[in-house]
């Protein structure tokens, strides 16, 4: 007996694919069916090639159940009285789950419009109708109607001038303005303003974010740091030196009035010893011309001098004992 049944179900089915016309089949009671659909949230601007999808979700309850070869097939494109819609079915996934008084099916349909117009104008997704059996009663077929989908496509190309005045569809939505991009150019302008300001601040500070703060040996120990040691090269360094001492004082600095440099900065009082040994090492290479002297010796202490020159330039306590005596007298 079940067998028998079993092949009088299969055949029932069968028979549906002819049937085109809907009215054949009653609609279900309505307390037998929820229906759902999430229809897209775009509604208009599509044009050929684009993709839309629509998800439905229908609870049957029993002694109902779908009959899934009633469900769309994939390459059917819609008609309408006859005419081509230009709206194909691409994709159809559905799942189903069971319970005691019904069974929950999700449907998921991806449409791909393949039509183009020379203007906008609306276009749609007519109704389908899903068929339903109970297998107590398998000639007796009902059907749940799912409503239609109304979208609007577009030209790819727009043909002679366009009033948007004149083509306020209901189905546009409320024009705005993409103010994202504009916000992100305001903040990256602000942000590049700042840099070049606090830049120009420092170019006119003599490289120092203080003004009244001079920064001579910072800049001389910062290039002749990575000196080579030669003569040319060490006659540089000093002359940058005396360079750096005489803009500290407004001045040239000599030996002699080594306390104007004191005055302008008591910090250089710690590196007396070396200023005496700077000038002497000045005299020697300048005046006296002497060539018998170390010369990597000598760019090396010029290098650590720089360093504490700079330290007193920023008022900062200085230990002379780390470098080295020279040997010029």
């Amino acid at each position: 007996m079940h067998k028998f049944f079993s092949i009088l179900l299969f055949f029932s089915v069968m028979g549906l694919n002819a049937y085109e016309d809907p009215n054949k089949f009653k609609d279900v009671d309505p307390k037998f069916i929820e229906l759902a659909i999430i229809e897209p949230k775009q509604r208009v601007g599509y044009t050929v090639g684009d993709i839309i999808d629509r998800d439905i979700t229908i609870l049957i309850k029993k002694p109902y159940q779908l009959i899934e070869e009633s469900l769309p097939i994939v390459g059917y494109e819609k008609r309408y009285r006859g005419q081509l819609l230009g709206m194909t079915l691409r994709d159809i996934q559905f799942n189903k789950k069971n319970t005691e008084d019904s069974i929950t099916y999700k449907i998921s349909l991806k449409y791909q419009i393949f039509t183009n117009n020379v203007v906008a104008k609306p276009a749609f997704i007519t109704a389908d109708y899903y068929r339903l059996i109970n297998p107590a009663e398998p000639d007796k077929i009902v059907k749940v109607r799912i409503p239609e989908l109304t979208i609007a496509t577009s030209p790819i190309a727009i043909f002679g001038a366009v009033k948007v005045e004149d083509d306020m569809s209901t189905f546009r939505g409320p024009l705005s303005i993409e103010t994202i991009s504009s916000k992100m150019k305001v903040q990256y302008g602000a942000i590049g303003f700042v840099i070049s300001i606090l830049t120009l601040f420092y170019i006119y500070s003599r490289y120092t974010w203080f003004p009244k703060q001079s920064r001579f040996f910072s800049y001389i120990y910062r290039k002749y740091k990575k000196s080579n040691p030669n003569e040319k090269e060490i006659e540089s360094f000093i002359s940058a030196l005396h360079h750096g001492f005489n803009q500290t004082i407004n001045q040239a600095l000599f030996i002699n009035n080594k306390e104007e440099l004191f005055k302008k900065n008591n910090s250089f009082k710690y590196i007396e010893s070396e200023i005496d040994d700077f000038f002497k090492l000045s005299k020697a290479i300048n005046f006296e011309k002497k060539t018998n002297f170390n010369q990597e010796e000598a760019c090396a202490w010029l290098v650590i001098f720089s360093l504490h020159c700079r330290m007193c330039e920023r008022s900062l306590i200085v230990d002379s004992g780390d470098i080295k005596k020279l040997g010029f007298k």
